[in-house]
């Protein structure tokens, strides 16, 4: 009796385990669909963090979906997981806008290159960026060659078309004037523009401006305070910007130099230059009249209440819109604003 009754425990354990695993693996590969057939403009922060190790962060990411179309401006570490994780179609992902070649902008773009292959993307990947872009993905296409070619002799040309694998790079050049800008595409009503932002000694580094059925949404890409981003934020719904908190990394910088690496010292301090501060991504906000700030890229990373005090110390006396401490994961949704 007492076998037997052990045996039953055992197959309702084990059918038990069978109904968790099979509902795991469901949510795993469930997927928004109705993101690609909706008339929403939407955003998903898929990296808000720095060059900084933050177990909450990944890096620099941005999606936006809108048209049928799955658009991610720049690829940090980490980004890709955390894109994937929010169930967007990534198997339609169909493009990828890099604002720069700092690796904290494209370290993930070989996983998403060969991530959304392996959702079934089946065409190359357009790979957007300034003069420069070309060599970036060239370079991640030639590592991850080998990677794809394992891949279609396992699986086979039908699941894994080998010529689907890779990216394609396409320069977008711009004026040689600080408020250059120019059309990277406009299709299915989605138009996206560069525009160039200051992040000197980076050159080129650009951002991009969002127009879908009456919305606008602008990343700001890395730069200092720039009279650029005023001009294509312009009556914005959303503009996500960069924010560094000089404070903060001024003392990073002191505790890092005394305790006896005055080089990372150094580098913590040379960065203070040619990023925006909270207060001033506020004003540019104010002064393009936007309707919601949403910081991101943020250095370093809030990792607590009194840290996010801080950070956005003296934010609500300069803009009066909404403000959002961007979070990896968060979703905004726009719907139309006209057909």
């Amino acid at each position: 009796m007492i076998r037997t009754l052990a045996l039953v425990l055992s197959v309702l354990a084990l059918a038990g385990c069978d109904r968790i695993m099979e509902r795991q693996v469901e949510k795993g590969i469930e997927r928004d669909t109705a993101l690609l057939e909706s008339p929403d403009m939407t955003v998903v922060l898929c990296g808000t963090g720095s060059p900084l190790a933050d177990p909450q962060r990944a890096g620099a990411c941005t999606a936006v979906i809108a048209g049928g179309q799955l658009v991610m401006v720049d690829a940090g570490p980490g980004s890709w997981e955390t894109l994937d994780l929010t169930k967007v179609p990534t198997s339609k992902l169909s493009a990828v806008l890099l604002t720069h070649f700092h690796s904290d902008h494209i370290g993930d773009l070989g996983e998403a290159m060969t991530q959304s292959w392996i959702a079934g993307r089946d065409k190359p990947l357009d790979v957007y960026g300034p003069v420069g872009t070309k060599q970036v993905v060239d370079g991640f296409v030639g590592a991850y060659a080998q990677d794809a070619d394992y891949r279609t002799l396992h699986h086979d040309e039908q699941h894994m078309p080998r010529a689907a694998a890779p990216a394609v790079a396409h320069e977008i050049p711009l004026a040689d004037a600080p408020d250059a800008d120019a059309v990277v595409f406009d299709r299915n009503g989605l138009k996206v523009t560069m525009f160039r932002v200051k992040h000197d000694p980076v050159k080129p580094a650009v951002g991009y401006r969002f127009d879908y059925k009456g919305n606008v949404v602008v990343v700001s890409g890395d730069t200092a305070k720039s009279d650029s981003v005023v001009e294509h934020a312009k009556g914005a719904d959303i503009l996500i910007h960069e924010a560094l908190d000089r404070d903060m990394m001024s003392r990073v910088a002191a505790i890092v130099s005394s305790h006896g690496n005055p080089r990372l010292g150094k580098m913590a301090n040379d960065t203070l230059g040619y990023h925006t501060s909270p207060v001033e991504a506020a004003e540019v906000a104010r002064d393009a009249g936007v309707k919601t700030l949403v910081l991101g890229h943020l250095v370093p990373g809030p990792r607590n209440f009194i840290m996010r005090r801080m950070f956005l110390a003296g934010v609500d006396g300069v803009f009066t819109g909404t403000v959002v401490l961007g979070e990896d994961g968060q979703r905004f949704t726009l719907p139309p604003k006209q057909g």
